[in-house]
């Protein structure tokens, strides 16, 4: 009995810490769902939202330490032609992708940072899902097939 309680207590602590993920990548709540409209994507690395397997963008967050890092920021997970950081809402109408990345990667990624990116109008709202080949100009091979919502 006792050996149940104790596995059922890591198995409770194993799935719950998985959620924190989100808030170390960048608008990592309000990735869109390609899928259904106006929902969200519930884990941002994953294939599916019920899916435990890493997508691309998973496999670059787990290879750079679980942290949105400028390497992170500047790269194209999903092979889509757009930056993560572009992807994830970054606004480059006064700064380019670079420098906003480079920001970003030099500073204790937190809710203060992505705080005083809102308030300066550099951080919008996703405008596709960093691991998933969800636009138009997606190779048909690349290329996200939804199913049901």
């Amino acid at each position: 009995m006792l050996i149940a309680v104790i596995l059922g207590v890591f198995m409770f602590t194993v799935t719950q810490s998985h959620p924190s993920y989100k808030s170390r990548i960048l608008n990592g709540n309000n990735v869109p769902d390609p899928c259904c409209p106006g929902r969200k994507w519930g884990r941002v690395g994953h294939t599916s939202p019920r899916d435990t397997a890493l997508n691309n963008f998973g496999r670059d967050f787990q290879q750079n330490n679980y942290q949105f890092t400028e390497q992170l920021c500047l790269a194209d997970s999903d092979g889509d032609g757009i930056p993560n950081g572009l992807e994830l809402g970054l606004n480059t109408t006064r700064h380019n992708l670079q420098t906003l990345c480079q920001f970003i990667g030099s500073n204790p990624f937190n809710n203060q940072l992505v705080q005083f990116l809102e308030r300066s109008y550099l951080l919008a709202n996703p405008i596709g899902h960093p691991g998933l080949c969800d636009q138009d100009r997606c190779p048909p091979h690349l290329r996200y097939r939804c199913g049901r919502c």
